[in-house]
Parts: C-alpha cells; sequence; structure tokens
C-alpha cells in the first residue's frame, strides 16, 4: 500500500522527529511505501490560553541582561535549525517544499500532540488531524494525544460535534495517554486502543551503533528540558550542587540553558547514542523521559501541572504511572539527590513495555489489515 503519515514532523524537536523516524520504520517493516504530508497551521478555536509565549518585553530585558548568552542562545539555535533542515529530515525522506496532498490508501495520523487543538500559540485548530479534508481509502489514528486539551475544553469551546465528526471518519483509533482516551470514547463512536509511543516501539539499534561524533567527557548528567522551564536561581543551586557532589559535567540537548557546562547541537541518532552513555537524566519532556527509560538511566521528569510554556501532566504523568514510574516524578527538585540515587526496577519496567509493545503491535497489524480490505473493496467498487 502507499501510506502517508500526518503528524507534526517538520517541528524542530528531537522528539517530534524520532517518533515520526519510528513510526516510519515500523509501517515500512510491513512491507508499504511511506511518505510524509504537511498540514497549514489553523485558526484559533479555544477560547483562552494555556501558552504564554515570551512578550516583546520579556524578549528584550532578557536580551539586555545577559547579552552574551542571549547572543549563543541564539547561534545554538540556528545550527540546530541547519542540523535538522541538512541532515534529519533527510532521513524523513522530505522536500523542502510541504506536500500538502492527502491522496493515499492509508493515512496515519500520529503521534504525538495531534488531537490537541488548543495551541493557539502554535498551530491553531487543524480539521486534518481530526479526520476533516483527507482524501485517503483509509485513515487510522495511532497513538495520538491530546496534550493539555480536555473534555472541559472541549466543552467551552463548543468543539463538540466538530471534533466528533471528524474522528468518527477514522476506520480505528489508538492513544498514549488517558486523557486522550476519554476524549475520543467520549465524542466518537470509537472505543480506542491504548498503546505506546512509536519511539518505545522502535529499537533504534542500528542508528544508536553507528559511529557517532562522542562527548568527551564520561561522566555527564544530561539537561533535557525546554528552555526557559529550569533557569530559576533555586533550580539550578539544586542540580549543581547535585553534579558537583557526584562529578558530573552538565549538558543540555536540544534546549538552551546558559548556566549548563555544554549546549551540545546534534543529530537526532547523536542525542539517542548520549543518552545511552550518560550518567542520568533530569528532563520535563515526554521524550526524555522515555529515551531515559529505553536506555536504563536513572532519571527524574520535573512535572508541571501548571506552566506559561504549558503543562506535560496529562501525557507525562500517564506514562509514568503506566509503567509503575511514579515515584521518578518530581514537582520541585527538592529532593533529586535521594530521588535520582533510588534504584529503578527496569526488569519489571521491560516487562510492562513489552506488554503495551504487544498491544500496540498487535493494533497496527490489524489497522493495516483493515486499510487493505478498505482498498480493495474501493478497487472492486
Amino acid at each position: 500500500m502507499f501510506v502517508k503519515i500526518l503528524t507534526m514532523h517538520r517541528i524542530i524537536n528531537y522528539g517530534s522527529f524520532l517518533q515520526a523516524y519510528a513510526l516510519m520504520k515500523i509501517i515500512e517493516s510491513y512491507g508499504h511505501n511511506v511518505e510524509f504530508c504537511d498540514f497549514v497551521a489553523g485558526e484559533a478555536r479555544h477560547n483562552g490560553s494555556k501558552v504564554q509565549p515570551p512578550s516583546l518585553f520579556d524578549r528584550l530585558k532578557e536580551a539586555s541582561l545577559a547579552p552574551f548568552t542571549h547572543l549563543k542562545k541564539r547561534k545554538f539555535f540556528k545550527e540546530t535549525k541547519k542540523c535538522f533542515h541538512n541532515i534529519a529530515w533527510k532521513e524523513l525522506k522530505l522536500t523542502k517544499e510541504n506536500n500538502l496532498s492527502y491522496t493515499c490508501d492509508c493515512l496515519v495520523v500520529g503521534s504525538d500532540e495531534v488531537f490537541n487543538y488548543t495551541q493557539n500559540h502554535g498551530f491553531g485548530y487543524v480539521p486534518q488531524f481530526f479526520g476533516h479534508g483527507l482524501d485517503a481509502s483509509s485513515i487510522f489514528a495511532f497513538a495520538a494525544s491530546a496534550g493539555y486539551a480536555n473534555i472541559k475544553d472541549i466543552e467551552n469551546d463548543n468543539m463538540e460535534n466538530e471534533i466528533g465528526s471528524g474522528l468518527n471518519k477514522f476506520s480505528s483509533i489508538s492513544v498514549r495517554d488517558e486523557n486522550t482516551y476519554d476524549i475520543v470514547e467520549k465524542y466518537s463512536r470509537h472505543k480506542p486502543s491504548q498503546v505506546i509511543d512509536p519511539t518505545l516501539l522502535y529499537d533504534f539499534e542500528l542508528e544508536t551503533n553507528a559511529k557517532h561524533k562522542k562527548f568527551n567527557k564520561k561522566r555527564y548528567l544530561i539537561i533535557y528540558a525546554y528552555t526557559g522551564r529550569l533557569d530559576t536561581k533555586k533550580d539550578i543551586k539544586v542540580i549543581k550542587e547535585y553534579t558537583k557532589k557526584n562529578n558530573l559535567t552538565t549538558i543540555s540537548l536540544g534546549f538552551f540553558h546558559g548556566w549548563c557546562d555544554h549546549n551540545l547541537v546534534v543529530t537526532p541518532f547523536e542525542l539517542l547514542s548520549l543518552f545511552k552513555d550518560a550518567e542520568a537524566v533530569l528532563t520535563d519532556t515526554f521524550h526524555g523521559s522515555i529515551f531515559s527509560i529505553k536506555f536504563k538511566k536513572p532519571f527524574v521528569s520535573l512535572l508541571r501541572v501548571t506552566n506559561k510554556k504549558g503543562s506535560n501532566s496529562n501525557k507525562l504523568g500517564y506514562l509514568l504511572t503506566q509503567l509503575g514510574l511514579q515515584d521518578r516524578i518530581n514537582h520541585s527538585l527538592e529532593e533529586l539527590e535521594s530521588q535520582m540515587n533510588k534504584p529503578i526496577d527496569y526488569d519489571h519496567v521491560c516487562k510492562t513495555i513489552q506488554k503495551y509493545k504487544k498491544d500496540s503491535i498487535q493494533f497496527m497489524t490489524d489497522a493495516l489489515d483493515k486499510a487493505k480490505k478498505d482498498v480493495m473493496e474501493i478497487t472492486k467498487s
């Protein structure tokens, strides 16, 4: 079959890239031809603001207080963007021009926050993510997430019919967290399947075993947290005390933190290799937690119930609870050292992941088989 994937693959974000790459590789392993299609940002449909982008005053204040750091930050993001454009996106076989054609045998929506319509500061409401306007013989969603959007938002925004009618166009839907499960079950005819993110399904063995440039420090703590979310004086003090006591160098990946010893620009596969060799990880992201778990690292995940850059409690909180890793959740960093030093029973975690892997592969197999049948029926008629 000719399969297209509709997701957020052009975001300059390692998790977004790696989930897209993993999903592509998984579908290709079934013998299908895979291509990515793009979308156009939609209009804001959420009556509120869950994320507060920095104001002009905030940006000017940052630049004036630490001009040298500000310049390094701009250079970091410029080089990271160049790395994605010139190296990473070639792995997804992307062209410079957006592919806005949705004509194919089967279209897969997901994974990532494709059902989060409340991102007013970014994509707004994109109808295609919810099944509208897709010219495909069969459509299904894999490991979709609504992020910080919830049922209360949908009701307050009068989006019930718009979202429900779109979701009913899918042949089947799988989700990666409980919040998204509740939304799909309430507003569509589907009883969604619960699966795990593609980055937990795909092993990346070939990619991480390839020769990559190595970081010359043997013992390091990875900081994988959104820019601006881990930069208070209190947080920096706690982290530096921990790294000094444990003789660790701090390296920031994917995001810029001026207080870290190193802010590294790396390819997505180099990032995975660095996770593989790390002593420990401190993160506030969904995929940062997954990469830590994947390589069996000591880690702490900061859970943000309310945050001006967006809450991660729905997707990250559910992931850690799902895998029995609630003790890795941190809200204030005060217990960083004791929490980081607490052993993780990775034997138990891996057994849990294997169960979800089995369910996820079964969903994928069934969804692709149904799509093939749909295509055959259309061809006959």
